[in-house]
């Protein structure tokens, strides 16, 4: 049978894309290499208790927002409950400790409280904060063509251009020298991967809003009802969806358009047009059959920067978190105000030193555990270079080791942690790469550097005719938020070259 369109990955960007194309009467197939859709973000299921393998909370899913909005129009969303959280996490430093709620003046007001003679310059941060958003909403809701808005952008999104020239810390740093206040400001960078000073201003921005903008959203029942709902949709419109099945090659012919998709399974399916959500480096210089072509994205992928990878904890617990102290849906503790630290220890393996993150979603959903009981989830950045050369029972050593320096770290917090473990899972840097396919185990596609960010990303378009990138290597970047952008732009121009082939 011969697809317009193949899709390899159900993570969220290949889903949306598939979504969107099928819901235009695109006959579409998604390859899935896992039994189950969703990539980084889906669930697992351990001993009764329900786990995320890496989603905390989404933004972009409140009521009237960008996603929502995608799954209210293409009839995903009325068999999907949104939770709305007041609040995303609660901040811990050596000085400090904050809640951050979905609100720009709470956070804004704390600031003040906190650094009462830096009133008059975080108002102006702010401002400036507030005025690259007015431009980027602008310029996103231009009916203008796209290169004519991208031609006037000098003149009319001054302040995007700015920001995509910059690291964030340079932004704030032209207000302050607090090295304090900046390190509160830039509180999320774990979730792009980057330290402020390598962080690119544009991305960063993009994600702040986010959280401190808008609601974030957990979906009831765990982020894989979202995936499974998409997934059913695509095959109710008509096309497929097949788990177990990977990618081994994609066909071209000698003008270099694509001609069909190999699975793993020797099955040749006959298309035009290929979507891979999959990584850069596998798709570009792996499953291309053009030598040529892949020895030139080869050397021109030699340079580009992977993101950091990460260890993470699952916890089923014998009670539910918040009796132990859990009194917040998350925790980020930082040992120091310096994040450029924070991420070194992360790259060189010091687990005692490095940011981490501790997730209780059975708080907000306590359907996901059984009765009386609870999960936690402990995060932190980690390198794939701290894992990559261990034999297997170094590798199984570690694993025990890492995991107990975080839980007892945790447990500073959360008094009698230990001894309410019921269950534990762990991933490294090693489990991502494997699972989900990413080169090096980076979570966040390519690294959010300024070099690397906003119009200077890869894009989904490709030298090959009918292959097109989608996730977080592409344009804008990593995140389910950010996956959910890349493919919906790939579905677009998908349907341009469809239309015009």
């Amino acid at each position: 049978m011969k697809y317009d369109a193949v899709i390899i990955g159900a993570g969220m960007a290949g889903l949306t894309c598939a979504l969107k194309l099928s819901s235009k009467r695109k006959k579409v197939l998604v390859l899935e290499k896992q039994p189950v859709p969703g990539g980084f973000a889906t669930g697992f299921k351990r001993k009764g208790f329900n786990f995320e393998s890496a989603v905390h909370c989404v933004d972009g899913l409140g009521k009237g927002q960008e996603i929502r909005d995608f799954l209210e129009v293409e009839g995903v969303a009325p068999g999907l409950e949104f939770i709305e959280l007041k609040d995303f996490a609660r901040h811990i430093y050596p000085q400090h400790d904050f809640v951050s709620e979905a609100s720009r003046d709470s956070f804004l007001n704390y600031l003040k409280r906190s650094f009462p003679q830096e009133e008059k310059k975080i108002d102006k941060i702010f401002a400036e904060f507030d005025s690259f958003y007015r431009q980027f909403d602008r310029f996103e809701d231009s009916v203008l063509p796209e290169w004519l808005n991208l031609s006037l952008t000098p003149l009319l999104y001054r302040d995007i251009i700015k920001m995509s020239c910059f690291n964030i810390n340079q932004i704030i740093g032209k207000h302050t020298r607090d090295d304090k206040l900046k390190t509160l400001i830039t509180s999320i960078w774990g979730f792009l991967g980057l330290p402020p000073d390598r962080l690119s201003a544009f991305y960063f921005l993009i994600v702040f809003r986010g959280y401190y903008y808008y609601p974030n959203v957990y979906i009831k029942g765990g982020f894989s009802r979202l995936f499974e709902a998409m997934a059913a949709k695509i095959r109710e419109n008509g096309s497929q969806v097949l788990f177990n099945t990977a990618a081994q090659k994609i066909v071209t012919d000698g003008r270099k358009r694509v001609k069909a998709v190999i699975t793993d399974k020797d099955e040749r399916i006959e298309t035009g047009t290929v979507v891979s959500g999959a990584d850069c480096f596998s798709t570009l210089a792996g499953l291309l059959d053009d030598d040529a072509v892949k020895v030139d994205y080869r050397k021109k992928m030699a340079s580009f920067e992977k993101s950091i990878s990460a260890f993470q904890v699952y916890l089923g617990l014998k009670v539910p978190a918040r009796t132990l102290g859990m009194d917040r849906f998350m925790f980020f503790i930082s040992s120091t105000y310096d994040h450029g630290a924070s991420f070194n220890a992360s790259l060189c393996g010091d687990y005692a030193n490095s940011i981490i993150s501790a997730v209780d979603h059975s708080q907000v959903d306590p359907a996901l555990v059984p009765q009386g009981k609870g999960t936690l989830v402990i995060f932190t950045l980690d390198n794939y270079a701290n894992w990559k050369n261990l034999d297997e029972q170094e590798y199984k050593e570690k694993k025990a080791r890492v995991s107990q320096i975080l839980i007892k770290r945790v447990e500073k917090y959360l008094p009698s942690l230990t001894e309410n473990i019921e269950v534990v899972e762990t991933a490294t840097p090693m489990t991502m790469a494997r699972y989900c396919s990413s080169s090096e185990g980076a979570i966040y596609g390519l690294a959010q550097t300024v070099q690397q960010a906003s119009i200077n990303r890869l894009s989904q378009k490709t030298r090959i005719k009918g292959l097109f990138l989608a996730g977080a290597w592409t344009r804008p970047g990593g995140g389910v938020h950010g996956c959910f952008y890349s493919g919906s732009e790939a579905a677009d121009m998908v349907l341009k070259y469809l239309k015009c082939g």
